[in-house]
C-alpha cells in the first residue's frame, strides 16, 4: 500500500497580506480565534488602532477568563527594537496585562528580551512572542499557523509568589481546574481557556458582544448560591429584540428560563438556573458539573441557530 505524502510549503507572508496595517491587522482583528488558540485564552476584540498618546496600538483584546487586557503589536518582518519598544509602550499606556508581539521571525536578542521581561514581572502580567507563518500543500489555498516562541512561565511564578487565597477563591480555582477539562472533552473547540481562575464565572465568546457563561451566582430571587448557564448580550438593545420574539419557543425548549434586561445596564441575559448550588460543597461538584455541561449544550443547541439567523 502506497501512502502519498505532500510537502508543506512556506508562503511569503506578503503574498497573502500585501499590506501590514491595511490588510494583516484588520484580518487578525476579525479572526481572533487564531490568537485564542495559540495563547490558550478566550479572547474578544476591544478595538484596533487604539490611541496611546500620539501613537496607535494595533489590536487590543480582553481575555474573558481573567478579564485582563491583551495588547497586540504585529509585524510581517523579523523582530526589531522599534516594534518591541512599541509593544511595551502600548501595553503600559493601555494597562494591558498581557503583551503579544507577532512577527515573521524572532531574532534571538528579542526572544531573550521577552523572556527576561517575563522573569521580572508580576504574576498578573506576561509577554508572548508569536511567529506567524503562511503555508500551503500543493496548490491549496494558504493556511495560517502561529507558533508560540515566548510565553510566561506561569508555574515558576506561582511557586515563587504563592498567593494566599480565601476558602472561596481556592474552591473556585479547584472547581474550574476540574470543570474546564471536562467541558473541553464534552464539547471540543468551545473554549480555548486553559487556565482556571479564582473567579465565580467562565465566559465563552461566540461573537462581538455575545458570550455563553457558566457561573455561581446569588441572584435577587434566590436565598443562596445557585449555578447558572447564561447567554450574555453586551448590547441588549441590539440582541433582545431579535431573540424576544422566539421567547415562547425558547422557554418550551429549555424550561425555567429567566429573561433579564438588567436595569441600569445596557447588557441583557437569558439564563437557566440549577437551583441551590454551593461552590464550597465539593461532594456535590460532580452533579453540578454534569448539569452545567449538559445545560450549556442544550442552551447552545437552542439559541445558536436563532443567533445565526438573526445576526446582522
Amino acid at each position: 500500500m502506497t501512502v502519498e505524502i505532500q510537502r508543506m510549503i512556506e508562503v511569503p507572508l506578503r503574498e497573502v497580506w500585501h499590506d501590514e496595517s491595511r490588510v494583516f491587522t484588520p484580518w487578525l482583528a476579525e479572526n481572533v480565534e487564531y490568537l485564542s488558540e495559540a495563547l490558550g485564552m478566550d479572547l474578544e476584540l476591544i478595538g484596533t488602532e487604539m490611541p496611546v498618546g500620539p501613537f496607535f496600538a494595533d489590536i487590543v483584546l480582553v481575555d474573558l477568563g481573567s478579564e485582563r487586557r491583551v495588547v497586540v503589536e504585529n509585524f510581517l518582518g523579523a523582530t526589531d527594537h522599534d516594534h518591541l519598544g512599541k509593544l511595551i509602550t502600548y501595553a503600559a499606556g493601555l494597562e494591558g496585562s498581557y503583551a503579544v508581539l507577532v512577527a515573521r521571525l524572532f531574532r534571538p536578542e528579542h526572544r531573550s528580551a521577552l523572556t527576561w521581561l517575563n522573569e521580572n514581572t508580576a504574576s498578573d502580567a506576561g509577554f508572548f512572542g508569536l511567529e506567524v507563518h503562511a503555508v500551503r500543500i500543493g496548490d491549496s489555498a494558504p493556511a495560517v499557523r502561529f507558533d508560540v516562541v515566548v510565553e510566561p512561565d506561569e508555574w515558576r511564578r506561582k511557586v515563587r509568589e504563592r498567593p494566599r487565597l480565601s476558602d472561596t477563591q481556592q474552591a473556585y480555582l479547584d472547581w474550574w481546574s476540574e470543570f474546564i477539562p471536562a467541558l473541553q472533552a464534552a464539547h471540543p473547540g468551545w473554549t480555548n481557556n486553559l487556565k482556571p481562575s479564582t473567579r465565580n464565572h467562565l465566559r465563552i465568546p461566540i461573537g462581538p458582544g455575545l458570550r455563553y457563561g457558566v457561573s455561581f451566582a446569588w441572584p435577587e430571587h434566590a436565598k443562596g448560591y445557585t449555578l447558572r448557564v447564561t447567554l450574555h448580550m453586551e448590547d441588549g438593545d441590539k440582541w433582545w429584540p431579535r431573540l424576544e420574539p422566539y421567547r415562547r419557543e425558547i422557554d418550551a425548549a429549555l424550561g425555567g428560563v429567566a429573561w433579564d434586561r438588567l436595569d441600569g445596564s445596557k447588557a441583557s441575559r437569558i439564563s437557566v438556573y440549577h437551583g441551590d448550588a454551593n461552590p464550597l460543597d465539593r461532594a456535590a461538584w460532580p452533579t453540578y458539573r454534569s448539569w452545567a455541561i449538559e445545560t450549556l449544550g442544550r442552551v447552545r443547541e437552542v439559541l445558536q441557530p436563532l443567533i445565526d439567523a438573526t445576526a446582522p
